[in-house]
């Protein structure tokens, strides 16, 4: 894929307010850092829409019934990045345009708060209808959202469950896929992956997570190694929110030989910490950028310093002769090179700027590390305050 542009026009978006004047480019591997409320998943949800736009067209032309057309499929399917009862169109502030732009094309839709409306622009209405009448898609699609509650599906037995809950579509397409890469899992001898590539990241998976989650019938099993095993939902809450980041991280490349997938594929991953030891955060992203070094494009929302600190280790080793392996030392694998690394800090007052150093191609780290600084003022502050001999 060329390079990707966000723009937002005519309005604001949530609390997104303005975006880099050039427009947001969208990276290789793309980071989104900043408090709760800033709209980082907002716009990782937007770019997952544009991203996808082939197999939702399908997705809820099926849903919908044939005849639905352009504009209630849009509007069908943004909304429900959010929810099935409430309209995307409420974060438009009256109004606004957003624009997603590649070498090969240009789509955009208008959100109207009033009206509630969801609009495509003409070329994308266009593309959409081109899509309805041509032949199926990929049942996978171009890109897949790992939401931040997929914790839920690991007390699920399958996406049906998701059929009675008032639910995202980013969850209920997530536990589709899953079930899909339970199917892989399944076709694989002894459940280990049938590439190379998957091979690797299911020995950093495992160490990382203590174990793997194993498909027998249609349930999941948490493996320990040997005979021990038990229902994937005893697992641990860390256990239970990233093993479908991995198994996920190893089926991308058996779906992407069998041409069931775009070389280019997507990974939109809401928080990689979630419930995770530091260790085990920074595995995640060497899983990451693992994919991104053999071509899939990942976009992250973090609010985890470890995940910023391990990706700027990996663009720093990227400066180191490519045969040096030693242990403390990143592997070659996972080392990333500058210009394939973009930050972006949501900040409150409602702007999004880069973190990218133009001169060395590191990350600033100084938006997250306010707080460790404060408390170490904040210790330093008690500790002047007590007593002596306290």
């Amino acid at each position: 894929m060329e390079k990707e542009i966000l723009h937002i026009e005519k309005g604001a978006l949530g609390p997104i307010r303005n975006l880099p004047e050039s427009g947001l480019e969208i990276y290789p591997f793309t980071l989104f850092i900043g408090k709760q409320g800033t709209g980082k998943s907002l716009l990782s949800q937007l770019i997952y829409f544009f991203r996808n736009v082939p197999f939702l067209a399908k997705y809820y032309e099926a849903k919908l019934g044939r005849g639905a057309g352009a504009d209630k499929i849009v509007r069908n399917a943004i909304d429900e990045l959010r929810s099935p009862r409430r309209a995307f169109g409420l974060f438009a502030s009256p109004s606004v345009e957003v624009f997603y732009t590649t070498a090969e094309e240009k789509m955009a839709v208008r959100l109207d708060n009033r009206s509630r409306r969801i609009q495509p622009r003409a070329s994308l209405k266009k593309k959409i209808e081109s899509l309805l009448s041509d032949k199926p898609v990929s049942r996978i699609g171009n890109a897949v959202y790992i939401p931040a509650e997929r914790v839920l599906y690991a007390h699920a037995r399958g996406p049906s469950v998701w059929n009675v809950l008032t639910l995202p579509s980013t969850l209920t397409i997530f536990a589709d896929i899953m079930e899909e890469a339970g199917g892989t899992f399944k076709s694989w001898e002894r459940g280990e992956p049938d590439t190379r590539e998957g091979q690797w990241v299911r020995r950093l998976g495992w160490e990382a997570l203590g174990g793997e989650a194993y498909r027998i019938g249609d349930y999941w099993k948490w493996d320990f190694g040997g005979k021990d095993q038990m229902d994937l939902d005893m697992a641990s809450s860390g256990q239970k929110a990233n093993w479908p980041l991995v198994l996920l991280a190893e089926v991308l490349f058996t779906w992407r030989r069998d041409r069931e997938i775009p070389e280019d594929f997507a990974i939109h991953v809401e928080e990689p910490e979630i419930h995770l030891h530091p260790e085990a955060q920074v595995a995640m992203v060497k899983i990451l950028a693992y994919l991104v070094n053999h071509g899939f494009r990942v976009l992250v929302t973090t609010h985890s310093l470890i995940v910023l600190y391990a990706a700027n280790n990996l663009l720093a080793a990227s400066d180191l002769p490519e045969d040096l392996v030693e242990p403390g030392v990143p592997e070659p694998e996972v080392r990333l090179k500058p210009g394939k690394v973009g930050a972006y800090f949501f900040r409150e007052d409602g702007e999004v700027v880069s973190l990218v150093d133009p001169e060395t191609g590191l990350l600033s780290e100084a938006e997250l590390a306010e707080v460790e600084e404060r408390l170490s003022v904040e210790a330093n502050r008690i500790d002047y305050l007590l007593p002596d001999g306290a």
